[in-house]
């Protein structure tokens, strides 16, 4: 199983523009977020740095996990906007990590974004660290917009760094699958029928051979079918109502 280190920053000192309070703590929220995400799905080994550790600690404990991907997570400073990541060098296997952050990323953040830079000098981008590596910086936290994005999305922040990781293993994102509720008064429901199989539209290649998309069609009592649609869209669950 891929082996994961997740590296939220450790600079207790750098604080942002309200509601934002200092880079190591919401970088830390966010990789708390992220922690769990991956340890909800099985084919992850999760490790983390320890914020009281230097950076020399921290890249000696990734290659001593033997980590496979190394995510440094960080917030910018410096009067910019936007999101940017650092790779190692070009057509290398940390500039393809880096664009799948960037891709995830930069789609959700207010400012004007700024790319996928290489830069090797970076202590957890560079030759200290064994693994496949890159590191983001999310947003400007002495930008007032960047800096509550940062503080007010750190749900959405987790759950795209998520995918960006399960993006560079072509993986499904099944930690983010929402169960189908229990839904009441199924004495309504007369029948069940799986009609045909689909594709997912969503990495079809990685789901399990047994693991693929249906479509199922429910009858049920005219009176109840708009209850049941709500529950279900609200669930996340796309549905229709045909009238027989």
């Amino acid at each position: 199983m891929p082996r994961i280190y997740v590296s939220p920053s450790t600079q207790e000192r750098n604080a942002g523009i309200s509601p934002f309070s200092v880079e190591e703590v919401e970088m830390n929220k966010i990789a708390n977020i992220l922690i769990a995400l991956l340890n909800k799905d099985s084919r992850f080994v999760i490790k983390r740095n320890n914020p009281s550790w230097n950076i020399n600690q921290i890249a000696a404990d990734s290659d001593s996990f033997k980590a496979d991907l190394h995510l440094a997570i960080h917030s910018n400073a410096g009067g910019g906007e936007g999101t940017e990541v650092y790779a190692y060098g070009p057509n290398t296997n940390s500039e393809r990590f880096a664009q799948h952050l960037y891709k995830q990323i930069a789609p959700l953040s207010p400012g004007k974004d700024r790319g996928v830079k290489f830069n090797k000098a970076l202590y957890e981008v560079g030759d200290h660290v064994d693994a496949t590596s890159a590191l983001i910086e999310l947003g400007f936290h002495d930008n007032s917009c960047d800096a509550k994005w940062l503080a007010t999305n750190q749900i959405q922040i987790a759950e795209a760094l998520y995918k960006a990781i399960c993006d560079y293993f072509a993986y499904d994102y099944r930690a983010l699958v929402v169960a189908v509720p229990v839904v009441a008064k199924v004495e309504a429901v007369k029948e069940i029928t799986i009609v045909h199989r689909t594709v997912s539209f969503d990495s079809p290649d990685s789901y399990p051979v047994d693991d693929f998309d249906v479509n199922i069609v429910m009858r049920i009592r005219n009176s109840l079918a708009d209850s049941m649609s709500k529950g279900l869209m609200d669930a996340g669950i796309s549905n229709g109502i045909v009238k027989l």
